[in-house]
């Protein structure tokens, strides 16, 4: 390929500083990262385009134009050589990751800087392509799609999406499909990844090709199916769950209802393998656990209401190392040097036991608590005088 600027790298009047990219040569050819290197290079170092742009001639951005096609159509050839060669490339699944991540950054800085280049583009995807299909071990499917990928993807589907939303009577369904569509390449967590690009691409032509007559509940069954984990789609099945608790104030009913999703979910058929966010659980274990935490809430809601008790988990507990008759003793001494002054006891040694734990058990039982309490034994009370002595000698170093 000629050079586009002088072998100096400066740029005269209405030249873009290239970079002077190297000519191919048959014996001495670069290696793809070195080509796409410098285009990148070249294309992101541009300073002030804006400006530049109006003293461009239409030519001028054809030669460029013309060079980088060019050049992005030796690419699998170029590629195919140097994976045969074990001198050229060291490491080749870095490798390919490189290559592609410098196409995907290419095609980005054509469609922000340089419009009048993006018929580039589509020649970027092509390439991706090409790797895609041919190097799909190495290939990062988690890597993020380019702009002008997601843009055509958007466009392509857009209209569908429109008229499915119509067919389904405004189906907030359809609504969780364009957000995750939508996805943007902001963060690590939102950008729309070439996974997620052909996971959608496949959701979409199931819905297309579809036999029977699009309803609700078939789309719910084909996203369940291909294990939609998207946030937004998980929110919208635990709202129409909810919606089944908010129909009766039945805490047995409730959980009842509960159960029963439990027991649907976990006969899904859910395809095996395929799954929209691999960073998430999958759509089932999601929802299990969600609708267990809320079992466990109604549970102890309604221990509380019918025994009028206190009900705590076994961490929030304090927990000791004595002896249930140990823990008896101690209490009735706190009692006897009025230290304890409830009224009754009952009560209070009721209490005692859902708030402590002994070594052998997170469950003390109240009738064992309340009869060693009454009745504690001499070999206990012996246990415990020798433990006060211990607490002297404890408090002068406190």
């Amino acid at each position: 390929m000629r050079n586009v600027v002088k072998a100096n790298g400066r740029s005269g009047p209405g030249e873009l500083n290239w970079k002077h990219l190297p000519d191919l040569a048959v014996d001495n050819r670069p290696l793809v990262k070195d080509l796409l290197s410098k285009w990148y290079r070249s294309l992101k170092d541009e300073n002030d385009t804006e400006t530049t742009f109006d003293l461009f001639s239409h030519s001028h951005f054809q030669k460029i134009e013309k060079c980088l096609k060019s050049e992005l159509a030796t690419i699998p050839d170029l590629l195919m050589d140097e994976w045969v060669s074990q001198a050229a490339v060291l490491d080749k699944g870095q490798y390919i990751r490189l290559v592609q991540a410098l196409l995907v950054n290419i095609s980005d800085l054509i469609l922000e800087k340089y419009y009048e280049l993006r018929s580039i583009c589509p020649e970027v995807e092509q390439v991706l392509d090409f790797i895609q299909n041919f190097f799909y071990k190495e290939f990062d499917f988690d890597y993020r799609i380019s702009a002008f990928c997601q843009q055509e993807f958007q466009q392509s589907f857009q209209l569908k999406l429109d008229y499915w939303k119509i067919r389904l009577n405004q189906s907030p369904l359809i609504d969780k499909l364009h957000d995750s569509m939508n996805e943007r390449m902001q963060t690590k967590e939102s950008y729309l990844s070439f996974r997620k690009l052909l996971y959608l691409k496949n959701i979409f032509h199931c819905l297309e090709s579809a036999t029977t007559i699009i309803s609700e509940d078939t789309v719910r069954e084909l996203l369940i199916y291909y294990n939609f984990n998207y946030v937004s789609f998980i929110d919208c099945e635990k709202q129409f769950i909810n919606q089944k608790l908010s129909d009766t104030n039945s805490t047995e009913k409730n959980v009842a209802t509960l159960r029963f999703e439990l027991q649907q979910i976990a006969v899904w058929n859910v395809k095996s393998g395929v799954i929209f966010d691999s960073d998430m659980p999958c759509i089932k274990k999601q929802l299990q656990d969600w609708i267990g935490a809320k079992l466990k809430q109604l549970q102890l809601a309604e221990q509380k209401k019918e025994n009028h008790d206190l009900i705590l988990e076994p961490d929030s507990k304090i927990q000791t190392s004595l002896s249930v008759a140990k823990l008896a003793v101690l209490i009735r001494l706190m009692v006897t040097d009025k230290i304890i002054i409830n009224k009754t006891v009952a009560p209070m040694l009721r209490t005692v036991s859902k708030l402590f734990t002994t070594l052998q058990k997170d469950e003390i039982s109240f009738g064992s608590l309340e009869t060693k309490y009454h009745a504690p034994d001499k070999a206990t009370l012996t246990i415990m005088k020798e433990m006060m002595q211990k607490w002297v000698k404890l408090s002068d170093k406190l």
